[in-house]
């Protein structure tokens, strides 16, 4: 009966995205992060990964948890981008001269060896 509990539960809350209740000590570090629940553990709790540096999975009482809707990230931005008033992204010089000297050689990538 609690596997069938568990599982339901997987199913409602697996690869959802979520947020926690802030007003809780232990979870305000999390407070506006969005997570992902990757599975219900056998006690009924959320294992969260949220958006951020580390990639651990966080074990969270499901009461604390509130289901809501993809957040998107915004790319980027350019600064030089946003300076000269294009929009457009710039290639730094290092890339420019990486293309430069990629063009000029017109080379082919070594063939390889037969059996290696």
């Amino acid at each position: 009966m609690l596997s069938e509990r568990v599982e339901k539960l997987r199913q409602e809350y697996t690869g959802r995205y979520v947020e926690v209740d802030s007003r809780r000590p232990e979870l305000a570090r999390f407070a506006a992060t969005p997570g992902v629940v990757k599975t219900i553990n056998f006690n009924g709790r959320a294992l969260v990964q949220f958006e951020g540096a580390d990639k651990g999975w966080y074990d969270v009482e499901l009461d604390y948890l509130k289901v809501v809707e993809r957040h998107e990230a915004e790319p980027p931005r350019d600064a030089a981008a946003e300076a000269d008033g294009t929009g457009q992204q710039r290639l730094s010089r290092l890339e420019l001269a990486r293309l430069e000297k990629a063009a000029g050689r017109n080379e082919q990538p070594p063939a390889e060896k037969p059996g290696s």
